[in-house]
């Protein structure tokens, strides 16, 4: 027979035993030392590839996440890459003027989303998008809108945003892209910026044609000396003479849709120059037009069609021409976007 000593010391310890392991008896609190759960996040810090399923087809797309984000980002921005052959590598830092966006987005704490086209029928078969050109014969047919469309709301979504905290930006190809988008999908942006790219002179049916549901405000900034998406309009990168990529209207008449589009067709714009390289073209010429949707126009004097860029410098070619080195493209699209964000 077990001393009644020793049981009862034996049932103390056991009680002791249970109390730690509830907490201590201090009214279930956590322990001093436990470690918080961390707050998931849809995407990870820096730039990663990622995808979705949109009408049975797979897209990609990569994700710059500041590593100074915390909680919700201020906003998302979108950028297009062009069709001439980068694709998704717009986004590599020192590539290309797009990829600045990036260091943009570390500044001022939104999240750049860098969606990816599908190859065109061309002999280079390079990513390009299906934007409004009817007469555009070596496009990919793709659904373009259809998956920038599901793109948006799944971001929008994941980081619980309005619609009013996205935005889209594009170059070249992926500035027809924009047009398009938001000629069909005004509702899913806030604001747009495009750089080198023109409407078409034969538009598809549609939204395309008969233009957006509702004004939205837009920047524009193209070349006089564009060759490419020709300033005064013409054949698209006609480098083979079938003008199989189709035509654009001029880049003024693409600035004069949009007034007419956000009732601002009679408005007097404010203007100013910005000469910071001597060594380019020319100035950068600002113009605003003021009004409850605005449209900010920039024409770069003597400028090719390579996105402008203080930081990303590309060499002048035949093809592209000079680029202008007056003005970052990634800055003056995000002051257009921010000046959007409601408090």
């Amino acid at each position: 027979m077990k001393h009644p000593l020793a049981l009862w010391t034996r049932i103390l310890l056991l009680g002791l035993l249970l109390i730690t392991a509830c907490g201590g008896g201090g009214g279930g609190s956590a322990p001093v030392n436990s470690t918080p759960t961390p707050i998931p996040t849809p995407y990870p810090v820096g730039l990663t590839d990622q995808s979705i399923v949109v009408n049975g087809v797979t897209r990609q797309y990569r994700v710059h996440v500041p590593a100074t984000l915390s909680g919700t980002p201020k906003a998302v921005v979108l950028v297009l890459h062009g069709g001439g052959g980068e694709g998704m590598d717009v986004a590599n830092t020192g590539q290309h003027p797009l990829s600045v966006f990036r260091s943009v987005a570390d500044r001022e704490g939104f999240v750049v989303v860098y969606p990816g086209g599908l190859a065109d029928t061309g002999t280079t078969g390079n990513p390009s998008w299906n934007d409004c050109r009817a007469d555009n014969t070596v496009s990919s047919g793709a659904d373009d809108i259809g998956f920038l469309a599901a793109l948006v709301e799944r971001v929008r979504t994941e980081y619980g945003l309005t619609g009013s905290r996205m935005f889209m930006a594009g170059g070249s190809n992926g500035a027809q892209m924009t047009h398009a988008f938001a000629f069909n999908r005004t509702d899913l942006v806030a604001a747009v910026a495009t750089s080198s790219g023109s409407l078409p002179q034969t538009p598809k049916p549609g939204a395309c044609s008969t233009g957006p549901s509702r004004a939205l405000p837009i920047l524009i900034v193209h070349g006089t000396a564009d060759t490419q998406m020709p300033w005064s309009g013409g054949c698209v990168a006609n480098l083979g003479g079938s003008c199989n990529r189709g035509r654009v209207i001029s880049a003024e008449a693409t600035r004069d849709r949009w007034l007419l589009i956000n009732g601002l067709s009679s408005a007097t714009p404010s203007s100013s120059v910005v000469e910071i390289n001597l060594t380019d073209g020319g100035p950068a010429n600002r113009f605003d037009y003021a009004g409850a949707v605005p449209l900010q126009w920039w024409r770069l004097d003597g400028a090719g069609h390579t996105v402008s860029s203080q930081i990303v410098l590309k060499d002048s070619t035949p093809v592209t021409g000079i680029q202008n080195r007056d003005i970052e493209f990634a800055e003056v699209a995000w002051a257009f976007f921010a000046a959007r964000l409601s408090p």
